[in-house]
Formats: structure tokens, C-alpha cells, sequence
């Protein structure tokens, strides 16, 4: 029998689980915003204790990841066996029984920690495993259509602790981000179908239909309600509105991200640098939310993310190297 140690790490890599933690902070920043703002009082995650919402937030955003991940590698074995051999479940570490049950019991997680949330969160936890279960079916052999539904399944998964949330722009833009690493990780590992101009073209056709719902549709909510667009934070009796001027915060994070894009990932082109773009890109959801937590004027709580992006990447780094995806040892990079 093998180690228990290198079956978790089998587990580990079946699942992505290094990769989670931008999930996870996606959900935060959401949550964080909704219990700041007095307009969404009628939410059950703005009432329960603050280690309760994000302890269930991070369970529904860890399992719907994990049965996304796993899920893709029970339907992709045999691909996997020619061009991926060495995954657990290609390289026969793990048996597709177990997978199955890994996946499954990853999808349970994820519905029970989001009835905690209230029933429009069930709703969509279970929305977003059906755009998981339609990408691997039919859209991932569709680049355009593949790559607008995991942008589609980032902007759902956001709105599961808060489904009214009126502020739709932290939500676009994480949505727009997952549609750019994943587009250029098709080319950048020059997968097929060929990712040429007509499906380019209509892959901008889909961004712009889902910015427009997405912003627009923020816009018509905030209409109804007498907070407006951008979020409010309550400081004792008094609310302060954020502005536009906040999104010079998202902007710089931005910046960042494509500085460490080009020292990272500029040099190592083909499977090498696409593994390595789906990595950084992951994992800089953390620091956009910190970047939009300080734009909502949520100071501490942006601190607190900002180390929590630190530390995240650490652990990822530290997780990719022992569990062998880089076939090299242990070590810094």
C-alpha cells in the first residue's frame, strides 16, 4: 500500500487544490462587501458570525473548485494517458472510483456549505456546477464558447454569498480576467481547435454580451435601492460611499499582475509558461480583492487579504513543488 502522505498529495494534485485560493478569495471579497454594507441587512451572511460566513464561503468555493478539477480529469483520462501521463489518475495513482467519489463528495461539500448561505446561494452553487458540467461536456471542444463559460462560472461563483449585490464591477472584472489567462493559455500551449481571428472575434463578442449584462445589470439594481451603484461602508451612524476614484487600486494590481507575467512567464513558452500563467493568474484574484477592498475604503480587511495573497502564493509555490508538477526538487523559484 502507498504512503498516506503521497496519496494526499495524489488527492492534492487531482484536484488543484494549489490553485483554490483565488476562489476562495473571490467569495471573501463579496462577503466582506456585503456585510459592510447596510443594503443587504435581508442576507443571511450579513447576520452570522464573521468566521461562520467565511468558513462557508471558502468550503463552497474549495468544493465546487476540487469537483470542477477533478471532474475534467475523469473525462479527460485518455487524453490524459498520451499527452498528460504523469496526472494521478493518467498515471494510475489514483483509481477512477475514487476520483468519482472525490468529485462527488467535493460537489456535496459545496451544496451543503452554500444552504448555510441562504437558498438563492444553494441556487447558484448548484448554476455554477451545471456550467461545469456543460463546459467539460460540450464547450471545452468550443474555444470560444469554453473559454466565455469559465469566465461566466467566475462570475456566478462570486455572486453565490450575495445574489443581489448590486456593485458588479469587482465581479466583470474577475470574470474578464479568467477569459484572458484562459485564452492565452490555449496559445500559449497551442491547443486545438486553433484559436484563430473568427473565434477570437467571437470570443470578444461573448466578453462584451456578459459585460453588459453584468454591468448593466448592476446598474438597473442599484437604480431600486438608495445606496447607488459603488458600495457603502457603515462607520458607526454615518455611511461613506466609495467612488470611481477607488479604482486606482484595481488598476495598480493590474499592473503588478502583467509585471510578473513578463518576468515569469514571457520566457517560458509552450506547456511550461501556460501552467505557469493559470498559476499566477489563480492566484491574483487574492490581491484584486485586496486591491477592491481598499477601494471600498475597507482598510483592515484589505491588510489582512493583501497578507493572505502573500501567504497564499507561498503555500501554492510550496504545494506545486511537492506534489512534482515541475519535476524538479524542492527548492525556490
Amino acid at each position: 500500500m502507498r504512503p498516506v502522505a503521497e496519496r494526499i498529495l495524489d488527492a492534492f494534485q487531482l484536484t488543484r487544490l494549489s490553485l483554490a485560493f483565488g476562489a476562495v478569495c473571490e467569495l471573501w471579497l463579496v462577503t466582506l462587501l456585503t456585510r459592510a454594507d447596510p443594503r443587504y441587512v435581508h442576507l443571511p451572511v450579513y447576520h452570522m458570525p464573521l468566521w461562520k460566513a467565511l468558513a462557508s464561503t471558502a468550503v463552497v468555493a474549495i468544493g465546487l473548485f476540487a469537483f470542477a478539477a477533478s471532474l475534467n480529469d475523469l473525462l479527460d483520462v485518455r487524453h490524459d494517458r498520451r499527452f498528460s501521463p504523469d496526472r494521478p489518475l493518467a498515471a494510475g495513482r489514483i483509481r477512477a472510483s475514487s476520483a468519482a467519489l472525490l468529485s462527488f463528495g467535493a460537489l456535496m461539500a459545496a451544496v451543503v456549505a452554500a444552504s448555510v448561505l441562504g437558498e438563492a446561494a444553494l441556487v447558484l452553487t448548484v448554476g455554477v456546477a451545471a456550467a461545469v458540467m456543460f463546459y467539460d461536456a460540450v464547450a471545452k471542444h468550443i474555444p470560444a464558447l469554453g473559454i466565455a463559460t469559465i469566465g461566466v462560472a467566475h462570475a456566478a461563483n462570486m455572486f453565490i454569498p450575495n445574489w443581489s449585490l448590486s456593485f458588479t464591477v469587482p465581479v466583470w472584472w474577475s470574470m474578464s480576467h479568467a477569459v484572458a489567462i484562459a485564452a492565452s493559455v490555449h496559445r500559449f500551449e497551442d491547443k486545438r481547435p486553433f484559436f484563430g481571428t473568427r473565434r477570437i472575434l467571437s470570443l470578444v463578442a461573448a466578453w462584451l454580451f456578459w459585460s453588459t449584462l453584468l454591468l448593466g445589470g448592476g446598474a438597473i439594481v442599484a437604480q431600486g435601492s438608495a445606496g447607488g451603484f459603488w458600495p457603502q461602508v457603515a462607520r458607526g451612524d454615518e455611511l461613506i460611499a466609495a467612488g470611481p476614484v477607488g479604482l486606482l487600486w484595481p488598476v495598480l494590481a493590474l499592473i503588478g499582475f502583467l509585471l510578473v507575467v513578463r518576468t515569469k512567464v514571457a520566457g517560458s513558452p509552450g506547456p511550461v509558461g501556460g501552467e505557469k500563467l493559470r498559476r499566477y493568474g489563480a492566484m491574483w484574484q487574492a490581491v484584486y480583492a485586496a486591491a477592491w477592498l481598499m477601494a471600498a475604503g475597507l482598510r483592515v480587511e484589505a491588510l489582512a487579504m493583501a497578507v493572505l495573497a502573500v501567504a497564499g502564493l507561498v503555500a501554492m509555490t510550496v504545494l506545486k513543488e511537492v506534489n512534482g508538477l515541475s519535476g524538479r526538487p524542492i527548492g525556490w523559484r
